[in-house]
């Protein structure tokens, strides 16, 4: 996928989970259920595992910095975490390349370490009184089976965008040999 598309797509994602955070807000005092969108975070994970290391992580700590400046308020935090878990993101690109389970399966881990990281920080510093398994029954199950979905569909989506344009790349190859033949001949 081009960068000027790539950027385009994490944007249109990034407003998606700000407008899904906007309607149905985070319930932080664990009296009812709550749904944390991740939508930016799993498009750039599936944008990113296929490139180099070092492309992965400064394309998501980049996207870490956006999160923290617009979106959260919380500066190196979001930019660490992207980072570590773009990292993260490619150490089995050659098996998620072959296994879309493998894909999945990985994507589910990091969005659970998405969440599971500010947790465990907040548990160490002492800054949240909340049991884990509160924790884990208000905000992280469904967050984990509405993300299991959209995982499965942003990896359809996207399979369908990298055929298309291998699709486009092959038509305009063939173009360009017919051209080419057609020259040889006019000579």
């Amino acid at each position: 996928m081009k960068p000027r598309q790539m950027i385009i797509l994490l944007l249109v994602m990034a407003l998606i989970d700000d407008l899904i955070s906007l309607c149905f807000p985070v319930n932080f005092q664990f009296q009812g259920y709550s749904f944390v969108p991740h939508f930016c975070f799993i498009t750039l994970m599936l944008l990113i595992y296929e490139r180099g290391w070092l492309d992965r992580v400064l394309i998501s700590g980049f996207c870490g910095v956006l999160t923290d400046l617009f979106f959260s308020g919380t500066l190196p935090v979001y930019f660490i975490i992207y980072a570590g878990l773009g990292y993260l993101s490619g150490i089995f690109n050659k098996a998620m390349e072959e296994d879309s389970r493998i894909r999945f399966f990985s994507l589910f881990v990091l969005v659970l370490l998405l969440d599971l990281i500010p947790f465990l920080v907040n548990l160490v510093f002492q800054s949240m009184n909340v049991s884990f398994m509160t924790w884990f029954m208000h905000h992280e199950l469904l967050t984990l089976t509405l993300h299991g979905v959209l995982i499965l569909m942003m990896m359809y989506i996207l399979d369908v965008l990298k055929r298309f344009a291998l699709i486009r790349q092959h038509r305009k190859q063939l173009d360009q040999r017919k051209k080419y033949v057609k020259m040889k001949t006019q000579k």
